[in-house]
């Protein structure tokens, strides 16, 4: 790969002034969930439409007007993706019937934990979210070929001011926050921004409380007129009380299905918890050379602590006496360390008479993460569970560990990828990535060493508004699921191949693309049918599935027809089944809409809504009696309005599940259901300065 690089590099360079005047003085212009370019698929900096993958961006806008306040909130709107809530304070996110494990924090990889609530980092420190679906692997190295979660911080706005916003809700739920950008010298050299959101309140699940703290601080210095440092901070700690452990009974013990249960229904006790702490700290580096060329280094550092206090209540019960539940009560602490660091070049150079690009990049990373589980000492009664209300004592548990555990990931890799331009209408993508994966941990260690991942896109320009694509990379996901014995499982291996179209349309203010899609899997982890109770450190058993395949086929328009109207819709279809053909992940649905509008009516006054919509979801075979968990399709509507009463005041309204539908967010974890939040009004003041 080295000498690769230094071949090309030594090409001569082509009009390398003008390269670099756009690419160090080039601002990306957001607006709604456009954006001209992005780099999260293969690191080089292309056009939306010179991608060869579907990439959607989530930007500030569309994030404030309809009040997302976490990244489980913005995946619940984001084409193609589904945040199932599995649990009070978990969720799990999957794209084309896989699990999304790629997150990167502005394009540094990172380890996604669901233990430890990352689901709902606060969207105070984030400008916007890039979401590319598909495998990722070139930049991200191992990864499921779902899509690659880019959340982008926050910086320093050159003409400085902020805001702050209060904001009341349903369950008494009281939100403040806090975003000002300010010059640190005189010259407007250094610049610094600081955010910070604090939220309390009660939920429409019974028991379950709110406590949540998060902190941002950024400064950016400008070191000359080529290089850019950044620093920056961000704290969180999180203190829900009333937290569940697993969801509710998708059935009585006769086999009927238990969906009357109230949405407010909990199975946690009055004493259970899930304290989580963070503090994450990123240091940047960029020059852009005289040549045309960029280099940059970034250096991430993740603490996080965990505790919690948990009841996992289990079982079918009696549809007239509520008898008939257990429960697993626990205690588990864990702490999470990781080090992640990227060092990557890209610019111009010029081979048989025409300008391409190149990229290349270093990535390493570390994760130590430790664990302790204590056992009760005693049983926790559940009595009649129709009338559980969290008051039953909390138990004696073991002073010492039950069961400890502890692991390191640490992963190496180095990627090269190129932009040929072979023709005015054809550009063809190649890249490779090299990566060694290794595990060692008290069950034992393993190694994945020198695996290559590779990269072919080609795409070819039908008119000066349209083009067509195609792209190709083999999949390789080390899993964290384990069997029976708890050893892991092997990793996933596969291919993922797409073909699509994309187009620019109104001036490039509306983008269009529509793209077929089909990956090839083995060693697909599911639950252990054979085996309902938890391992040792809290986990479920897995068995592994081969050959499983997914296909599908995804539509999306963005953008601005007009200046009043911000569009964004997606339809996604997609479909698994296993190597003889039956169906596999019913539990996910196979279509999905997303369709959300912003119109200004003046300019003053904005409108909103969104509309998602999704197929029915079956869990087959977990009743008593052999029967079948079912989620019918449904749809859900959100509005919004926001009147500007003065130039830095405005106000907003947001009204959530509108019809009030009641519905499974997830149907499959541990084979029980958690419903989704009943309709809720949020109301907000904001002073802008």
């Amino acid at each position: 790969m080295s000498l690769a690089l230094l071949s090309v590099c030594s090409l001569p360079l082509a009009n390398a002034q003008e390269q670099n005047e756009q690419q160090s003085v080039e601002r990306l212009e957001v607006r709604g969930s456009r954006l001209d370019k992005a780099s999260t698929a293969t690191g080089l900096p292309l056009t939306l439409r010179k991608t060869p993958q579907s990439v959607s961006i989530i930007g500030s806008e569309f994030i404030d007007s309809f009040a997302l306040e976490s990244i489980a909130d913005i995946m619940t709107f984001a084409p193609g993706l589904q945040a199932q809530r599995a649990e009070t304070d978990r969720y799990f996110f999957r794209a084309r019937g896989n699990d999304i494990t790629n997150f990167q924090f502005d394009g540094v990889p990172v380890n996604y934990n669901s233990f430890f609530n990352d689901a709902v980092t606060d969207t105070i420190i984030f400008e916007r979210v890039e979401v590319v679906r598909g495998a990722t692997g070139l930049l991200t190295g191992a990864g499921e070929p779902s899509a690659a979660i880019n959340l982008i911080r926050k910086r320093p706005k050159a003409e400085g001011g902020g805001y702050i916003n209060a904001r009341l809700g349903s369950w008494n739920q009281r939100r403040l926050e806090l975003d000002h950008s300010l010059s640190l010298s005189e010259d407007g050299a250094v610049n610094a921004r600081v955010a910070g959101a604090y939220e309390q309140g009660d939920s429409y699940v019974d028991l379950a409380e709110k406590d949540d703290l998060q902190l941002y601080g950024v400064i950016t210095a400008d070191l000359s007129t080529q290089t850019r440092l950044t620093v920056g901070l961000d704290h969180s700690r999180r203190n829900p009380k009333g937290s569940t452990w697993g969801a509710l009974p998708l059935f009585y013990a006769d086999g009927s299905p238990a969906d009357d249960l109230p949405v407010s229904t909990t199975t946690a006790a009055n004493w259970t918890k899930w304290e989580r702490d963070g503090t994450n700290a990123f240091a940047a580096i960029e020059h852009a050379f005289d040549n045309g060329w960029d280099v940059h280094a970034e250096l991430e550092r993740r603490e996080g602590e965990m505790d919690g206090h948990l009841l996992y209540v289990f079982g079918l019960p009696d549809k007239e006496t509520g008898l008939g539940m257990g429960t697993s009560p626990l205690i588990y602490q864990s702490k999470r360390e990781q080090d992640a660091l990227r060092v990557m070049a890209s610019g111009p150079f010029s081979a048989l008479g025409r300008e391409h690009n190149l990229t290349a990049g270093l990535l390493y990373s570390q994760q130590d993460i430790s664990s302790d589980s204590f056992s009760a000492l005693e049983a926790v009664p559940v009595g009649n569970f129709l009338e559980w209300d969290g008051s039953a004592a909390k138990p004696p548990f073991t002073e010492e560990p039950s069961s400890s555990g502890s692991e390191t990931i640490t992963q190496k890799g180095g990627y090269l990828a190129a932009q040929f331009n072979l023709h005015d209408q054809f550009n063809l993508i190649l890249g490779s990535r090299l990566s060694d994966y290794e595990v060692e941990g008290a069950t034992g260690n393993y190694e994945h060493g020198s695996v290559t991942t590779p990269y072919a896109g080609l795409v070819y320009d039908l008119t000066d508004m349209i083009s067509a694509y195609v792209s190709y990379t083999e999949i390789f996901q080390p899993q964290d699921a384990k069997d029976i014995n708890s050893r892991r499982l092997d990793p996933v291996e596969g291919s993922n191949a797409e073909i699509g179209v994309k187009g620019d349309f109104f001036g490039q203010a509306l983008t269009a693309s529509f793209a077929l899609f089909k990956v090839e899997k083995d060693n697909v982890a599911i639950l252990d049918p054979n085996f309902t109770e938890p391992l040792p450190d809290g986990s479920f058993p897995y068995i592994a599935v081969k050959g499983a395949r997914n296909k599908g086929y995804e539509l999306e328009v963005n953008g601005n027809p007009n200046d009043q109207l911000d569009l964004y819709f997606s339809f996604t279809h997609s479909e698994s089944e296993q190597a003889n053909g039956s169906p596999f992940k019913t539990y996910l649905p196979e279509d999905m809409i997303r369709l959300s509008g912003l119109y200004r009516i003046s300019d003053q006054i904005k409108v909103g809504a969104n509309i998602n919509w999704q197929s029915e979801m079956v869990n087959p075979g977990v009743g008593p009696n052999g029967e079948s968990a079912r989620q019918d399709a449904y749809t859900l509507v959100n509005l919004m309005a926001s009147y500007d009463i003065s130039e830095q005041l405005q106000a907003q309204i947001n009204l959530n599940n509108a019809l009030d539908k009641k519905y499974y967010s997830s149907i499959d974890f541990y084979n029980q259901g958690f419903w989704g939040p009943e309709r809720n009004l949020q109301v907000s003041l904001r002073y802008s300065w």
